[in-house]
């Protein structure tokens, strides 16, 4: 076996490419490639060429003798190919020999170079070692005269320190000045320096630049703490109309935090602080820019400079006692701002002088014009804007001072347990903030404390007694005269320059800090400027709370994102503040005003006339207070969900709202069913359930006739309802109101007449009706009555009147559950929703309960004022009409044309005031009254014949035609019952008895015997004295004999 078969022939490994050899080299290039195809095994690290010779000797069937002669060619072609080589390239050989023996020449003399270095550094190194005393004279000399030279240097760099401080005070680079003069104030005031007396007067100059460093940096922290420098306007935005949040300005102070904790909070889910303090990031001034271009930038490198000052606490004392001060500035310059900028564009725009809604004086989120709210928005918004910029400053300000108070404890050069670093908190920054805000609140509410507080002023002014330790007054509370502010200018100018000249080192630039004179002094007796109120821009109204809750809440949302960690449970926290303020101050102005507005709504005597724009609302008439009192209780709402807290508080005025308003209904319809009452007012003096009330009235009233009104398809709107139930019910109630009239007649007094009372029922009617909707409404979603879908209806202006079916244990809020309210006064200004929980639901639902049952009650009324007009006109034309006539009449009885009259005009004041289904609800069952009282009064008719029948035919016809334009044909025509009736008249008894015998009975025994009776003609001896006496008894007896017979053939039939 062949030793090598075990190497397998490979592929070329890329030591060749015939494309890059040089053409000397290819006959190499040949053996090569055949040696890497047959041969490559001998390419192996591990290659043994005795074993291959072996195999080359080796003749046997595995040995590799074949081969020989190949190898001894490629053996040949390689010796041949490498001579050919060596001849080409002999040349470049020789000279690669000379190269490298000159190269080994440089290499040698470069280490005798280096040997003989190294002797004369031995040498050197000897002779400097020598010890010579006037060398060492000399250099004590040289090293006292460098400290002269720079000592004098020293003193020369601290005489122009004042002006490179003054020149860096002018430019704003304060954190250097301030560096610089501290770095000169510790050298002049250092051991050497002291014994200097040349230097006394630089060193005063120093102290008195560093106490004018001091002012500035106080007066330019305030200046951008309360936004007075221009450069501070990115930190604020004023109002732009319809603005509904505050803007967040996009400048940020930067990460106090490192990137790692940044880094983590973000993984924890945690908001990123602004105000977040690392003690261990130093700021570095850049004086190549303005620095007062970055407001939080230019505050923290004056807090840096009052730190390198080392009056960081007193600073921060004296920004504290400036803060009310200028907090009332700040408010001061805003509302001239404001007052400026509604004073142009007026100029600028035509006054639009559109008459407004008279609603609207009811609607505390929009009684005032649109030009007084936008005075006051702008004013608030502006404000806010601005007072949330100040607090952002404050809370920076205190996050450096607390950073710079960390670092000096960590330095070790201050104590952190002494309390001489002592840093405001938030809350005494935030208590005359939130003082201002509430005297600002409470001036455009009110106007009764402003006054009060004025009386308070005016009678401390001339009260004979005073403390003379205090001031009598001051330039700060005096009028704004700008002729008197030149020339006090003028004159502090002067002042300066003649203070400047006693301080040397002063320079011009001096002059220009004419502010810095107060800049750190507080006039502790000074009146307080809360008692000095603000210009008022607008009439203080409570009807300003629209547009004075939205910005302040507002405000206080965005206060809380800002200061998160505030302490919300502080007597003076965000939440708290604006607590007291509506429980002390706003709820009380609200509650009055609504009391107010109640009486407005009311009390007058067009409280119950209809509203003038009613047709917004409804296609029928809605009285003014309905619409006045929905407008009031819809702007409670929107104003409670404006300001979310004490919401009981909102929900118990409306509820008084709603007991209020329903006294009022409750009396307008006394006096409206009073007898000989009027409609015209609806106070009255008596009390109401002592009024003497009309008929109907009275019975509308009645629990039981109430029952079977309530059942009344028409009412419930029962379609389905079952004609014979219908029917039932119509005698239930015929029975039921003969019953209450207890046999007796009317009288005129007990009826109403006047149309305009009737109108005046419709129309409270109608306004409850759509009062109690627009209540409903109110409720959140959740708690409305979860019922199967109902057919979509509306109280909108086409379809207010389509009611929905209801179940019995949901008829108490029947009214309630229709579809959405097209005309809904929602509309125009989004959904108002009033949520009720528990007991407060509760007695919402009985209180909406009574205003339905006293709408009800009006309806009721308008039906059996019809009914008892019918029964009232139906008795006299049955009592007193003449039906016993010699000529034939061609007209019906007068008391009938009078009741069709009657009838008509009441049709017209209920279809002026209710829809269509009501006016049916309301003439529904008059034909089955109608019959039944022809029938069951036929007693009252003295006499009859055939003439009078012909009236009585004639009667029956004139109220059946009338009748058709109030009722539906298929109950108009139970009137031919009353025709049949009285034609049996002209049967005589005979025909009588027969129709019976033939035909059965359709009348009861005891309306036969009345109209045999009048056959039998037996009230004639009350009509005629002068008939004999035999007549009379031969006809009574002829009337007992039919009479008897009349028994025999009811018997039959059980009737």
């Amino acid at each position: 076996m062949d030793p090598y078969s075990q190497y397998p022939p490979t592929r070329n490994h890329g030591y060749l490419n015939g494309n890059d050899l040089n053409d000397n080299f290819s006959e190499i290039e040949a053996v090569l490639q055949e040696i890497h195809n047959g041969w490559d095994f001998m390419l192996d690290d591990n290659f043994d060429p005795v074993t291959l010779a072996l195999a080359l000797m080796d003749d046997s069937s595995v040995g590799k003798e074949k081969d020989y002669k190949t190898f001894r060619r490629m053996l040949r072609n390689l010796d041949t190919a490498l001579e050919a080589i060596v001849d080409d390239y002999y040349k470049g050989f020789n000279n690669s020999i000379g190269t490298f023996g000159g190269v080994l020449q440089h290499i040698n003399d470069s280490q005798d170079r280096v040997a003989q270095m190294k002797n004369s550094l031995r040498k050197c190194k000897g002779e400097l070692l020598e010890k010579r005393t006037d060398l060492l004279n000399m250099w004590h000399k040289s090293e006292q005269h460098k400290e002269m030279l720079n000592l004098l240097e020293t003193i020369e760099e601290i005489r122009s320190t004042p002006e490179k401080v003054e020149r860096m005070m002018n430019s704003k680079h304060v954190l250097g000045a301030a560096d610089l003069l501290m770095r000169s104030t510790r050298t002049i005031n250092s051991k050497e320096m002291k014994q200097i007396g040349a230097l006394d007067d630089l060193r005063r100059t120093l102290n008195g630049q560093k106490n004018t460093l001091y002012d500035l940096l106080i007066e330019e922290l305030h200046n951008h703490l309360y936004l007075k420098s221009s450069f501070c306007d990115n930190r604020w935005a004023a109002y732009v109309p319809e603005q509904q949040s505050l803007p967040k300005s996009d400048l940020k102070p930067r990460s106090f935090t490192s990137l790692s904790q940044q880094d983590a909070d973000a993984a924890n889910g945690k908001a990123e602080d602004m105000f977040a303090v690392d003690e261990n990031a130093i700021l570095v001034e850049d004086t190549e820019k303005n620095p007062e271009t970055d407001s939080y930038y230019y505050m923290e490198i004056i807090m840096e400079s009052l730190a390198i000052l080392g009056d960081i606490p007193p600073a921060m004392e004296t920004v504290k006692e400036r803060l009310p001060l200028e907090i009332h500035r700040l408010v001061d310059k805003t509302i001239n701002d404001v007052e400026e900028r509604r004073t142009a564009a007026n100029n600028k725009e035509k006054p639009d002088r559109k008459p407004g809604d008279a609603s609207d004086i009811y609607c505390l989120d929009r009684a005032n014009n649109e030009a007084r709210n936008e005075i006051l928005k702008d004013l608030l918004w502006t404000l806010y804007s601005k007072l949330e910029a100040v607090l952002r400053g404050f809370r920076f300000t205190e996050t450096c001072a607390r950073r710079i108070k960390k670092r000096l404890i960590a330095a070790r050069e201050f104590d952190g347990t002494q309390d001489t670093f002592r840093i405001y908190h938030f809350h005494e920054i935030w208590r005359p903030v939130q003082a201002e805000i509430r005297t600002l609140l409470q001036d455009y509410l009110s106007i009764q404390d402003r006054t009060l507080q004025k009386k308070t002023i005016d009678i401390n002014m001339f009260t004979f007694s005073r403390d003379k330790s205090q001031s009598l007054f001051s330039f700060t509370e005096s009028p704004q005269d700008k002729e008197l502010d030149q020339a006090y200018s003028k004159v502090q100018t002067n002042l300066y320059a003649s203070l400047k000249k006693q301080v040397s080192g002063s320079n011009k630039g001096f002059a220009k800090q004419d502010s810095l004179l107060h800049s750190s002094i507080i006039d502790k007796y000074a009146s307080d400027m809360a008692y000095r109120g603000h210009k008022l821009l607008i009439k203080p109204d409570a009807y300003n709370v629209s547009v004075l809750l939205q910005p302040t809440m507002a405000f206080l949302v965005r206060l809380r994102e800002v200061f998160p960690s505030y302490d919300e449970k502080n007597a003076e926290g965000f939440g708290s503040f604006l607590d007291d303020f509506a429980i002390n101050v706003f709820l009380p102005q609200i509650e009055e005003k609504v009391m107010q507005l109640i009486s407005h709504a009311t009390v007058g005597m067009d409280a119950f006339q209809d509203d003038r724009n009613y047709k917004n609302l409804s296609k029928y008439p809605i009285v003014k207070s309905a619409v006045a009192l929905i407008s009031l209780i819809q702007s409670l709402c929107r104003t409670m969900h404006s300001m979310p807290f004490h919401t009981e508080e909102y929900i118990r005025m409306v509820e008084v709202v709603l007991l209020k308003y329903y006294e009022k209904c409750y009396q307008r319809f006394y006096s409206t069913v009073a007898r000989g009452g009027s409609s015209d007012n609806g106070e009255k003096k008596e009390d109401t359930p002592e009024m003497d009330i009309s008929t109907s009235g009275d019975w509308a009233q009645d629990e039981s006739l109430i029952a079977l009104l309530a059942q009344n398809p028409y009412f419930n709107d029962d379609t389905r309802a079952d004609f014979e139930f219908v029917k039932a019910l119509n005698q239930a109630e015929i029975t039921m109101e003969f019953k209450l009239k207890e046999e007796r007649t009317f009288d005129t007094e007990e009826l109403i007449f006047e149309s305009k009372r009737l109108v005046a029922l419709g129309r409270l009617y109608h306004s409850l009706k759509w009062f109690v909707r627009e209540i409903w409404e109110l409720r959140m979603p959740n708690q409305q009555l979860k019922l199967p879908s109902l057919p979509s209806g509306s109280f909108g202006k086409d379809n207010f009147e389509n009611e929905c079916g209801l179940t019995e244990s949901a008829s108490s809020r029947r009214w309630s559950l229709a579809g959405h309210n097209k005309g809904s006064m929602q509309d125009d200004y989004g959904p108002v929703l009033l949520p009720l929980k528990d007991e407060a639901a509760r007695r919402f639902d009985t209180l909406l309960t009574t205003y339905q049952q006293l709408a009800e009650t009006c309806l009721f009324t308008l039906r059996l004022e019809n009914r008892c007009h019918v029964i009232y006109y139906l008795e006299m034309a049955m009592q007193e009409g003449n039906y016993y006539l010699e000529d034939e009449t061609y007209e019906p009885d007068p008391y009938i044309i009078t009741l069709n009259q009657d009838l008509v005009e009441l049709d017209d004041c209920i279809t002026a005031s209710l829809p269509p289904k009501d006016e049916l609800f309301a003439f529904d069952g008059l034909p089955a009254l109608i019959v039944h009282i022809l029938i069951s009064e036929a007693s009252h008719i003295k006499r009859m014949n055939v003439n009078g029948v012909q009236k009585m035919m004639r009667n029956v016809l004139a109220l059946q035609q009338n009748l058709a334009n109030f009722v539906p044909p298929s109950q108009n025509s139970v009137m031919e019952r009353a025709r049949e009736y009285y034609q049996l008249f002209n049967l005589s008894s005979e025909g009588l008895i027969r129709s019976i015998s033939e035909n059965g009975p359709k009348f009861t025994f005891d309306e036969y015997r009345i109209i045999l009776g009048l056959i039998h003609d037996i009230k004639k001896g009350n009509e005629d004295d002068t008939e004999s006496a035999e007549e009379e008894d031969a006809s009574n007896d002829d009337y007992s004999a039919w009479l008897l017979k009349l028994d025999d053939v009811m018997a039959k039939y059980e009737i």
